[in-house]
């Protein structure tokens, strides 16, 4: 099986509305997402948590800028889309525990060892995760999905660009 196989990719179907819809929801869904976790979690809106932004060396942060958005659309989304919806044949257990799992995943980036903040980050993506499993299980078409996942990746990796690159912008980001 090739990857395109696993992922139920059709050349040619995706609609420019779709990518545009689909990345709309995704920006939305993942912020409030957030911004509700952090409320709930530390009483916060808008809560973001400032390390999600810390500077890196700035060769890594430019690498980042380029391979983060697309490695984690395509894996990301191989693995819990392909390989978790398409492969569990109960409807909501095909939703669900790949959402689970794909939202537990992000409790750990960056890995703080810390009960709240783990629980900050399964609740901040939960919901996005449940939405795309679902949409994903209805339509099969993962373009909108991975357009949409790189595109909010490219959000993240760009405030850890700027906070690389420009000095004192990270504690100017931090103090606001």
């Amino acid at each position: 099986m090739t990857y395109w196989d696993l992922i139920s990719y059709k050349k040619g179907v995706t609609k420019a509305k779709q990518i545009v819809i689909i990345s709309i929801i995704i920006l939305g869904v993942g912020t409030g997402g957030m911004y509700l976790a952090g409320f709930l979690c530390y009483g916060v809106i808008p809560y973001a948590s400032p390390m999600m932004i810390a500077p890196i060396a700035k060769i890594l942060a430019i690498i980042n800028f380029f391979l983060l958005p697309v490695s984690t659309a395509f894996a990301e989304d191989g693995l819990y889309l392909g390989c978790g919806v398409n492969e569990i044949a109960n409807k909501w257990a095909g939703i669900l525990i790949p959402a689970f799992f794909y939202a537990l995943q992000h409790c750990f980036i960056p890995t703080l060892l810390d009960g709240k903040y783990i629980l900050y980050r399964f609740l901040s993506f939960l919901p996005l995760t449940i939405i795309l499993c679902w949409y994903y299980q209805k339509k099969r078409n993962p373009v909108p999905i991975m357009v949409g996942h790189a595109l909010i990746d490219m959000m993240t990796v760009s405030w850890v660009l700027a906070t690389s690159m420009i000095p004192g912008f990270y504690e100017t980001m931090c103090n606001m």
